[in-house]
């Protein structure tokens, strides 16, 4: 289909981008692949942290070679400012006079403390549209509280939902699941504000806490602590015994060669184990489920009895899956109707057919990172537009200069002053802290 949508949707947007570590530069790594031009601020002594995590061996600048970092900050532009020194907070304050969008996920009162209150940020740009993003909002007991993903998903209490069936020990997920989804939260939170100053003429502040956000996801959770206060778990097992069998079963090992680029942090075994997830949806599926496993005797198990005996039926699809490569074993359930999926894991994902058909990895080479490293596409595509990432994440201070010369009029005799005065830099300061 020939692209007929020339434009995406927040192009001729400018984002003033003081976010750090992974929730907000995710919402504003959202905004640039839909077209925003972010601005990616950092103080030289107090940058993002992100840089040196999970960087890339041997490099002679790591706060440029990391993986994370890079992932998250693509299509962005580079800017340093010292918004601790008095001079570095008067460009600042200049820069926002061109810029539609202020986003920052600090502690609540970091921006108070630097002089830089909503009273002044408004009146040096009174149609900016703010969005704050700290862990536990502006307001109330815990707002000097720092808030991490992994702190952040245990007090909004989903870390309460997660654990094996009749254990009362609760599990954070793998991942800091609090930041992503406070990510996507202020990403939304920033297209309601444009839109509300291009119907109203009013540009909000939004005060978006990345703890209730994490909250909102338990769903039917706060209904379920209501009706009966004690929190049971449910392991892969249906909550109201709707779906049985249902589970997931461990195949055959897979040998794994990857020891080359970014498989290189998870490599030094030799075999993965690999799972499949597996469910009886209704009594069709079981019946052939139950044949499948070699046990035709058990295909008129009516529901109520299948939940009763869950443990002796997941032994059964256990011991069936156990010898078969798991892509086997999903393609002959599959034929069979019955749902059923690989877990993928990390490396596997990686060669994943879906994905891959849909050109969901994409290249972007960068100085400081391997050859033939991959990142994962565009949340959001236009079908009538290409939205795929061209813009690799900024090397540190890379663009500070011509932002600064082209929006500010700032010329180098200016600009050099301002690196003397380590208001502006194209390093960190302080290399050794991240």
């Amino acid at each position: 289909m020939e692209p007929i949508v020339r434009k995406l949707p927040f192009e001729g947007v400018r984002v003033a981008d003081l976010s750090m570590m992974w929730a907000g530069p995710y919402a504003t790594k959202l905004l640039a692949e839909l077209g925003a031009e972010v601005l990616k601020i950092e103080s030289p002594s107090a940058w993002d942290n992100i840089r040196t995590l999970i960087a890339f061996p041997d490099q002679a600048e790591p706060w440029n070679s990391s993986y994370y970092f890079n992932t998250y900050n693509r299509a962005k532009k580079s800017v340093t400012l010292d918004l601790a020194q008095v001079r570095g907070r008067a460009v600042f304050l200049e820069l926002l006079a061109h810029c539609d969008v202020l986003i920052e996920n600090y502690r609540a009162d970091v921006l108070d403390k630097l002089g830089l209150s909503y009273d002044v940020l408004r009146a040096a740009n009174p149609q900016l549209v703010i969005v704050s993003m700290a862990g536990f909002g502006k307001t109330g007991a815990d707002r000097a509280l720092v808030g991490f993903g992994p702190v952040i998903e245990m007090m909004s209490g989903l870390t309460s939902l997660t654990g094996y069936v009749d254990d009362d020990v609760s599990y954070k997920c793998g991942v800091s699941y609090g930041d992503p989804v406070a990510g996507v939260a202020a990403a939304g939170a920033v297209a309601m504000g444009l839109l509300q100053r291009r119907r109203r003429g009013v540009a909000p502040i939004v005060d978006l806490a990345q703890r209730e956000v994490a909250a909102t996801f338990a769903g039917g959770a706060f209904v379920a602590a209501h009706r009966d206060p004690a929190v049971r778990h449910h392991g892969n097992r249906h909550p109201a015994g709707a779906i049985a069998p249902r589970g997931v079963y461990r195949c055959l090992d897979e040998a794994r060669h990857r020891d080359t680029g970014a498989y290189a942090l998870i490599a030094g075994r030799e075999a993965d184990e690999q799972w499949i997830a597996v469910s009886a949806l209704d009594d069709g599926q079981w019946a052939e489920l139950a044949a499948l496993i070699g046990r035709p005797e058990w295909a008129a198990l009516p529901l109520t009895e299948r939940v009763a005996r869950h443990d002796e039926l997941d032994g059964a699809i256990s011991a069936w899956a156990a010898p078969l490569e798991a892509g086997e074993a999903v393609a002959e359930l599959r034929d069979r109707g019955v749902a059923a999926a690989r877990v993928l894991d990390m490396v596997a994902i990686h060669d994943d057919a879906q994905l891959r058909a849909r050109g969901f990895w994409i290249d972007l080479p960068h100085p400081n990172m391997p050859e033939g490293w991959v990142q994962p596409g565009p949340s959001w595509r236009f079908v009538e537009a290409d939205t795929a990432p061209k813009v690799r994440a900024p090397l540190f201070g890379e663009h500070t200069r011509a932002v600064l010369s082209e929006l500010l009029g700032y010329d180098e005799a200016t600009l050099d002053a301002l690196a003397a005065e380590a208001v502006i830099a194209d390093a960190p300061i302080n290399p050794g802290v991240g």
